[in-house]
């Protein structure tokens, strides 16, 4: 965009350059033949050129309008060139605009809205990646120790299964005990009730 408006601007100055050099060739050539006319046209003495008065005046009201024209296209080339600088100063201006903007689009390109602020894509990647490893770590973590926790719950009902087992045994045994002793007790007692009966 800056050559391409750079390249304008050499152009047009070449342009408005060629125009005034084709505009003063035109206009010097009537002077330079008004001039050989007025030195052909006048009558010689000796070594002097006599020149007519009339001829004099004529050549000088049409020097004079030469000068006043070439200052009138001075004058105009001077705004011309006036004018141009302004556009240059506008141009630069609105270079400088579009590479800020250019700038912003770029950094807005290379980042992330995140949380409502910019973080550069790098930045916003190794967030997220370490974030995802963390995650999969903690949930290994939580894995692991569930599968440990279960192992122990399995081992904790293992060994209560067994000890109930165990308990209900005993009780078993306790209560056949407890009825083998009633048994003997209920025997002893009936004896001892047949021996008072007896005496």
């Amino acid at each position: 965009m800056t050559q391409l408006s750079k390249r304008m601007l050499v152009a047009l100055l070449f342009f408005s350059a060629s125009l005034t050099v084709s505009f003063a060739q035109e206009n010097e050539p009537k002077i330079a033949t008004d001039l050989n006319t007025l030195i052909t046209k006048s009558s010689s003495y000796q070594n002097y050129k006599v020149i007519e008065k009339n001829a004099i005046y004529g050549f000088q009201n049409s020097l004079k309008s030469y000068i006043n024209q070439q200052q009138e296209i001075q004058t105009d080339l001077n705004k011309e060139i006036a004018d141009n600088k302004k556009n240059i100063i506008v141009l630069q201006n609105q270079i400088q605009e579009l590479k800020q903007t250019n700038n912003v689009l770029n950094e807005e390109k290379a980042s992330i809205s995140f949380l409502g602020m910019l973080v550069s894509k790098d930045n916003y990647s190794i967030t997220m990646w370490t974030l995802f490893l963390v995650t999969l770590a903690v949930a290994g973590i939580l894995f692991y120790r569930f599968k440990t926790a279960n192992a122990v719950t399995s081992h904790s009902k293992a060994v209560l299964r067994d000890l109930e087992e165990e308990y209900e045994s005993y009780r078993r045994v306790c209560i056949e005990r407890e009825q083998s002793l009633r048994r003997q007790l209920f025997e002893e007692a009936k004896k001892n009730k047949e021996l008072k009966n007896v005496s």
